[in-house]
């Protein structure tokens, strides 16, 4: 066996498929959610065919959810070797139609919880582990003098 990874968040498809492929190359996987829990139980069940792996509901924002996370993958599957960390969002509207708060939503996903997440992992992945953080984005293109929608 491989070892024992986390992955935050499993919640797209870019998660998912980090999860699945390190549990095809022999690791267990606890697979991180924050809002769609349907989509981590059906990651965690196409893992269980030929793998293990558990789903754990946190938001990765909230320190003592991810002190919550890695806890509950270290007693689930011991030592930590790889930490993925690709949970964030990005809301698909025109600037004038957002507030502060979706801003504040943003920050506290995507840059407090990036840290969060890294913070925790440093304390727990076992010397010669991986610690890995990577996202994706959408670039929208102005038209007309206006922001576009994606």
């Amino acid at each position: 066996m491989a070892g024992a990874a986390i992955v935050a968040c499993v919640s797209g498809g870019i998660g998912r498929a980090v999860a699945q492929r390190l549990a095809r190359d022999g690791f267990a996987v606890v697979v991180s959610y924050a809002g769609n829990a349907t989509r981590a139980e059906e990651t965690v069940a196409a893992i269980q065919a030929g793998g293990r792996a558990r789903p754990a509901h946190g938001d990765v924002a909230d320190a003592g959810d991810v002190e919550q996370l890695f806890k509950t993958a270290v007693d689930t599957f011991g030592d930590l070797d790889v930490v993925v960390n690709c949970a964030g969002i990005m809301p698909l509207r025109p600037i004038e139609e957002s507030d502060t708060d979706v801003f504040d939503k943003v920050i506290a996903t995507n840059l407090r919880g990036t840290f969060l997440v890294l913070a925790q992992a440093a304390r727990h992945v076992r010397a010669g582990g991986r610690i890995i953080a990577f996202s994706s984005s959408v670039v929208a293109k102005a038209s007309a003098g206006r922001s576009a929608s994606a």
